[in-house]
């Protein structure tokens, strides 16, 4: 059977015989460094038409070089999440609703954090699960990011078929042999590779039959961990998906290294029964545990395992109590779907725990004889996971970071950075906070010049749009135009396509022709509204042409209200409309801000080509007038007059249209 499964050649008994020992006898045991030898890499390529990426190596190759070669063939690019997604191999029991939230999880974690998934690669239970999602995902892709996701299998696992089949499309120039290698009636598993993941590797340790154990995942995990280099961080999470008792060995690999552990509820099996026991044994604030006795943990495994042997279920029970001790229950996570929000705050809560709790002692101990490099590694794990959190849009995660590093000296220019990251990402509540604790949009310019200014737009355009989703990208092509810019004047046609010729120009502090219109008609004595000519006394005229001149160049200054302007108008423009109702909180003149996006929704609306388009567009649109009316009748309730003023004037900061227009 050793001869048949790997390679062809002297069977172990010729040999023997050959050399005169006649009383040779086969082993009852396989040894691998005896009956084994090591062979080229013969058995590798691309299955059409998933093209999944698959590789038999030798079970004994180091875990580093595998590593790396899934990194260059990732080009180059590290990841900063693993997922390790293990559990029910054939059985588990998922409600539809339970399967879809689970699997979109997964997949919005994979996508936002650059992650790699890592399952069992086989063509059933949750490894199918996943691979089938992802496979929903390409047909439906919203993310630019590929999924990355990599079974890892034993090449004696799947059948003959399978492996004839990976032999045939093997793309080396040594071909290897193609032929059935075992006879047809011989008892073998039937599985085989799940085809959607992006790669398949295929450990081969010389048996049929065998299962591949927890060792390669923990050790490639490990590896990836280890890889700081650029001060990058890989953070690792395993998910617990039903699972039989046999999956209790991930469970302790990961408790070993630390690493945090979300347990599916609802999914039956192992992830429930260490559920129940983590519920069973906190409080309702889950912040204080305890250890669960040894007839909890029996009465939980007779109630999802009736049928598994006593002294399964004792080593079970060992097991278990070890992995449930109080000092690692803040590496388990549960995640329910009557009680939490999504899958995807679960892991990084999960993380976020985990990575405070490990600099626990280095927070609690800040003293004279601390490092700094101490210091500076607290600072760039914290400064990652606020990254983790705009990506993910967990404000929660993102709150309590912020609010300990308050008296931090690096404060200001960490959030200049993450304020930044907050418009591109369209983040609108972590703005908001920003916006609310008073936080100076205007810092976010590099230097005080016009210059600058017009750079931070045009690329917060072209960044923002890079952010978007491809389904938001398209709309933004066909409405607004293609990106970047050529210069910032064509933001002012923008202004005059889409709310109107009487939109003054706001992006040229040199080109300001109604100025220069007022200016003339002053200096010939012109009154421009009735059109009759009207003398002035000269000193008069002297006085109100200066005034003018001095309004212009306050104006050539970039203020807050400057900036908070541009930005309502980038979020209309690039279609944003939760992002648009914050900053129309904080911009001034916000009843003329209101109707300016209303317009501009209302011209979207019309020039979109679907009927979901023109509807949506048309709701903001019509969401936004509203806004504008309630501004209107709470000025109107303060003083009648003044919010016909209001309505009448000229604001400067929108091109010089009023509200009437």
């Amino acid at each position: 059977m050793v001869r048949c499964h790997s390679f062809t050649g002297e069977s172990l008994e010729f040999k023997e015989t050959s050399r005169g020992n006649t009383d040779w006898e086969p082993s009852n045991g396989f040894r691998d460094m005896t009956y084994s030898v090591q062979v080229p890499i013969n058995v590798f390529g691309i299955l059409k038409p998933t093209g999944c990426k698959f590789l038999r190596i030798d079970n004994r190759l180091p875990m580093k070089d595998l590593y790396q070669f899934i990194l260059e063939d990732c080009g180059g690019q590290k990841p900063v999440l693993i997922l390790s997604v293990y559990g029910g191999a054939k059985y588990f029991t998922m409600t539809e609703r339970l399967e879809k939230e689970f699997i979109k999880g997964v997949i919005d974690a994979a996508t936002m954090a650059d992650a790699w998934i890592l399952t069992a690669g086989i063509d059933n239970g949750i490894s199918k699960l996943v691979g089938e999602g992802i496979s929903h995902y390409r047909l439906l892709q919203e993310y630019p990011n590929k999924v990355k996701c990599i079974g890892m299998t034993m090449w004696g696992t799947i059948n003959e078929d399978t492996r004839l089949e990976l032999k045939n499309a093997s793309t080396n120039l040594l071909k290897p042999i193609s032929e059935r290698q075992i006879p047809d009636n011989a008892q073998e598993y039937s599985e085989t590779i799940e085809r959607n993941h992006t790669h398949c590797i295929l450990f081969d340790s010389g048996r049929l039959n065998e299962y591949l154990s927890d060792s390669q995942r923990h050790r490639f995990v490990i590896e990836a961990c280890k890889d700081t280099d650029n001060n990058h961080t890989c953070y690792a999470v395993t998910i617990i998906v039903g699972g039989d008792l046999s999956s209790l060995e991930v469970l302790q690999n990961d408790i070993e290294q630390k690493r945090p552990i979300v347990l599916i509820q609802g999914s039956g099996r192992l992830a429930d029964v260490l559920a129940m026991l983590v519920e069973q044994t906190s409080n309702s604030d889950r912040n204080q545990h305890q250890n669960p006795s040894k007839q909890e943990i029996e009465q939980a495994l007779r109630r999802f395992y009736p049928s598994v042997s006593h002294s399964d279920v004792s080593t079970a029970k060992r097991r278990i109590q070890k992995i449930l001790q109080e000092e690692n229950r803040y590496l388990l996570h549960v995640f329910s779907m009557n009680r939490d929000k999504n899958v995807v705050e679960t892991i990084f809560k999960a993380i976020l725990i985990t990575t405070k709790e490990k600099n626990k002692v280095e927070h609690d101990q800040k003293n004279k004889n601390e490092s700094l490099e101490q210091e500076k590694r607290c600072r760039k794990d914290e400064d990652q996971l606020v990254d983790l959190t705009l990506e993910w849009n967990y404000f929660d995660g993102f709150l309590p970071i912020l609010q300990a590093q308050q008296d931090e000296i690096m404060k200001i220019q960490n959030e200049i950075m993450n304020l930044e990251n907050c418009f591109k990402k369209n983040r609108s509540t972590f703005i908001e906070y920003f916006l609310i604790s008073g936080f100076d949009p205007s810092t976010l310019i590099e230097k005080d010049d016009i210059s600058c200014y017009q750079k931070f737009i045009l690329e917060l355009y072209v960044k923002a749009y890079n952010a978007m989703n491809r389904s938001h990208k398209s709309r933004v092509d066909t409405l607004f135009g293609r990106l970047p810019l050529k210069s910032i004047q064509e933001l002012n046609y923008k202004l005059n396509k889409f709310v109107g010729s009487f939109f003054g120009p706001i992006y040229s502090f040199k080109d300001e022709t109604f100025n220069n219109r007022v200016k003339i008609d002053l200096n010939y004595h012109a009154c421009t509204c009735c059109g009759a000519h009207r003398h002035v006394e000269s000193n008069s005229e002297l006085q109100v042409i200066n005034n003018i001149i001095e309004y212009d160049q306050i104006n050539d200054k970039y203020t807050k209200d400057h900036i908070l302007c541009d930005l309502f108008l980038w979020s209309v423009f690039m279609d944003m409309p939760e992002t648009t109702k914050i900053l129309l909180l904080h911009v001034r003149s916000r009843i003329c801000a209101a109707l300016i996006a209303s317009a501009i929704f209302k011209k979207y609306s019309k020039l979109s080509q679907t009927v979901y388009l023109k509807q949506k567009f048309l709701t903001q649109s019509l969401e936004f007038e509203t806004y504008a009316a309630m501004f209107t009748d709470k000025c109107y309730e303060y003083n009648e007059k003044r919010a016909c003023e209001l309505l009448l004037r000229q604001i400067p900061l929108f091109g010089n249209v009023t509200c009437m227009q």
